[in-house]
């Protein structure tokens, strides 16, 4: 995990792990732990390389080893170099910075394209496979980069936390859980309704939306709760409404929820809108250039079945100048 969010560091004094490749990792740092969860992610070093070192849990290791092995190192997606079976980690090379971050930056349009653009193709290998990611957000997008005398320059862009993936036989769906961060995730996750691949594009597009007007759309700030009264997923549902769901497109949410308790919450929230509380349909945004409002348009329709795939969000025409 590369430098941006605030964790507890600790220093812990020669660890010495080795890899089946033979290397031999020395951790610096432990980057992040769950409370008092055993499985960590750490900074570690092999000569004058840097690595990622993350535990998983034990019976989870050969499936997710597996889920690595069928994705043949595909550059767009961070995977794992090296293994310690007997620890249950995974190594990866580390990379410096992450897309949450590196998008506050004054980005030129091709740069952000560029970085959409790899990591809808590392969406689109893990969907030919019938992998869902499941965790599409900003500070899961990994970035290389360099700043010269012609500015900013991409050297890696990479989809990682494939060890959260869920492998989905055709004709299944992932039900009952809300997969995904909050602030990143479908209506049909927050539902607990049917996930699949076009959850994860879903995912993708709020990504588009925040790189391209450095804005986190569903990020609810304290004052918006009016003192504990409203829950913050009530207020990003009916955002998500407001933006993203028209007549035809909620009507046939509401059928793919069937008979599930959260149709009549979507129900309420679509009938507080009015005059003086008008929907915000992203067709109607100001300042966004028609092709990317297009493009997202197509990535967060509010009924999953049309939604564009990966592979035709790549041949979006917002795409076509990014070499």
């Amino acid at each position: 995990m590369p430098p941006g969010e605030p964790v507890q560091i600790e220093i812990v004094k020669d660890p010495k792990i080795v890899g089946e490749s033979g290397r031999h990792y020395l951790i610096e740092q432990i980057l992040q732990q769950k409370g008092n969860s055993p499985h960590r992610v750490s900074l570690a070093s092999a000569g004058n390389e840097k690595f990622v070192l993350k535990d998983v849990p034990s019976a989870q290791f050969d499936y997710i080893r597996g889920i690595y092995r069928s994705l043949c190192n595909n550059p767009y997606l961070r995977l794992s170099e090296d293994e310690v079976p007997g620890w249950s980690m995974f190594v990866y090379r580390y990379l410096p910075d992450h897309l949450l971050s590196f998008a506050l930056q004054d980005l030129p349009v091709l740069v952000s394209k560029r970085i959409l653009r790899d990591t809808l193709r590392g969406l689109a290998a893990l969907h030919e496979r019938n992998i869902v990611h499941t965790d599409v957000k900003a500070n899961n997008i990994l970035v290389d980069w360099d700043k010269g005398d012609h500015g900013i320059s991409i050297k890696q862009v990479k989809l990682a936390d494939i060890e959260d993936a869920i492998r989905v036989d055709p004709d299944s769906d992932i039900v009952g859980i809300q997969v995904g961060n909050l602030m990143w995730r479908s209506p049909e996750s927050h539902t607990q309704a049917r996930v699949n691949k076009p959850s994860d594009i879903f995912s993708f597009g709020i990504v588009c939306i925040y790189v391209m007007t450095r804005r986190i759309i569903f990020k609810v700030e304290e004052e918006e709760l009016e003192e504990g009264a409203v829950e913050p997923l009530a207020v990003i549902l009916e955002r998500q409404i407001s933006y993203f769901a028209d007549e035809e497109g909620l009507n046939a949410f509401l059928k793919y929820l069937g008979d599930s308790p959260w149709c009549h919450v979507l129900e309420v929230l679509r009938d507080g809108f009015n005059k003086t509380n008008p929907r915000k349909p992203v067709t109607l945004w100001k300042g966004i250039d028609e092709d990317f409002r297009d493009l997202i348009t197509g990535l967060t329709k509010f009924d999953p079945a049309q939604r564009l795939t990966a592979n035709e969000a790549l041949r979006h025409r917002w795409f076509e100048d990014v070499e």
